[in-house]
């Protein structure tokens, strides 16, 4: 693919997903970028014919891949999850939760203690998927953990000051959900978006 091509795919992913990394929400202008082909174009697993296919793409962040501490507790992502499928021989696209899919985000919970958990009972179908997503791409990884985390406790922080004040919570809620302009004008979300929604109970 021309670089030119390439750059301008990368540039639409960006604005179609507000800024957000499209597998764990942390913002693309502060984790760099890449092109990520859900289902692989190439390897275990892969699916060739969807290598060009835009339903087929988003844009996923470097994830720490890049960082020797990366090898154990801090790495997420495509990067990570290329690396997961390499490791363990295996990929099934029929488990794999797609930030494509319709209501993927109902498929998970975000705890007060930064985890990510299936939302659906144990040994449902969604569940099963849902797991199986959060440790392709390392989901629940420390770094995640801890910036979910940090959300959550300075969200409820903020909820219990206010929780008699009706209209500084829709404020809050205006601020912590809606849209913003990153340094080159592109209206973005703020990072970690379902985190902040279900703290504020939206």
């Amino acid at each position: 693919m021309p670089r030119p091509v390439k750059f301008a795919i990368r540039d639409r992913l960006y604005r179609h997903q507000y800024g957000l990394c499209g597998y764990c929400e942390g913002s693309l202008g502060e984790l760099g970028r890449h092109i990520e082909h859900v289902e692989p174009k190439g390897g275990i697993g892969s699916n060739p014919i969807r290598t060009y296919d835009y339903s087929n793409l988003i844009a996923s962040c470097q994830g720490d891949t890049d960082k020797p501490k990366a090898a154990g507790q801090d790495a997420s992502c495509g990067h990570f999850k290329d690396q997961q499928i390499k490791a363990n021989g295996t990929f099934s696209m029929g488990d794999f939760v797609s930030p494509r899919e319709t209501g993927c985000d109902g498929l998970f919970n975000y705890l007060l203690d930064g985890r990510i958990v299936p939302k659906a009972a144990s040994g449902t179908v969604s569940n099963r998927r849902a797991a199986y997503t959060i440790q392709l791409l390392g989901l629940d990884c420390n770094r995640l953990k801890n910036r979910r985390r940090a959300i959550s406790q300075k969200l409820i922080r903020q909820i219990d000051r206010f929780k008699d004040q009706p209209a500084v919570l829709q404020q809050l809620a205006n601020h912590y959900l809606g849209a913003h302009a990153d340094s080159s004008g592109n209206t973005v979300l703020l990072p970690f978006y379902s985190t902040r929604k279900q703290r504020l109970g939206l």
